[in-house]
């Protein structure tokens, strides 16, 4: 098969077996996106779900990201048509939907991602094929649906989910999982639960071939998933670097 002019940077670096650091972004903001790229990011996700911004942000941020050479991935805000083509359209090369907790939520998931027969995406990318080539012929296979398992109701009809066809990826929310699996009792990312559930669902996405990326609070988490074979792993968001080291900063000058 014919391959993009531009290649298809994010499986090429998967298929070198190392894990990837996922650089969330949820400020908004072009220059954040400039800034991880210059630090060797492998790809950003646009956070417009718990994020800061709306369309005019998500342009901003996506031209930056193509300028800076760097895949970038967009959290939408819920399992919409509109939100999920105006994403793709705008030059994303994935989406990513919260609560995808059924197998219909899958696909409904790859139906607005991808283009006829597959799916059915309305034609558009007006953004996202200048410098592609043939966008309409590629896209299918270069465009990635990645839907987020962080509930019960998920884990439970993880098989049926994980097999839908033109799901790409999935991703792993441990802090929802957290609530969801004690009832609402705690949101405690460590519990033997959210371990063996995080554990299970790592061994069924190799089984089913689905690119498997998740969420780490911080880089103390976030060791255990890269030994654990994790391929994609987000470390914390922007706005918490910046508090942590504004943190640090203060404590030096207050001698702490």
């Amino acid at each position: 098969m014919t391959t993009l002019p531009g290649g298809d940077a994010l499986r090429e670096k998967l298929a070198r077996g190392k894990p990837l650091f996922n650089a969330w972004l949820s400020m908004g903001t072009p220059f954040v996106v400039e800034m991880v790229a210059e630090a060797g990011c492998d790809l950003v996700t646009i956070d417009q779900q718990h994020g800061i911004g709306g369309n005019a942000e998500l342009l901003g941020c996506l031209t930056a990201a193509r300028a800076a050479n760097v895949p970038a991935l967009v959290r939408v805000a819920n399992n919409d048509v509109g939100l999920i083509g105006r994403a793709l359209d705008a030059g994303a090369q994935g989406v990513i939907c919260p609560m995808v907790n059924t197998p219909d939520d899958a696909r409904r998931l790859v139906d607005a991602v991808k283009y006829p027969p597959q799916g059915s995406r309305s034609w558009g990318p007006y953004r996202a094929r200048l410098g592609l080539g043939d966008y309409f012929r590629d896209a299918n296979r270069w465009t990635i649906a990645c839907g987020q398992i962080e509930t019960k109701a998920a884990l439970a009809d993880l098989d049926a989910i994980l097999a839908t066809p033109g799901l790409d990826m999935i991703c792993a929310g441990p802090n929802d999982l957290a609530i969801t699996l004690s009832g609402g009792a705690h949101a405690n990312i460590r519990a033997p639960e959210v371990t063996a559930a995080l554990d299970h669902l790592l061994a069924k996405c190799r089984e089913h071939g689905v690119i498997a990326t998740i969420f780490a609070n911080d880089a103390d988490y976030a060791r255990p998933l890269v030994a654990a074979g994790w391929q994609i792993i987000a470390v914390a968001n922007d706005a918490r670097w910046i508090g942590a080291a504004a943190s640090a900063a203060r404590k030096v000058i207050s001698g702490e």
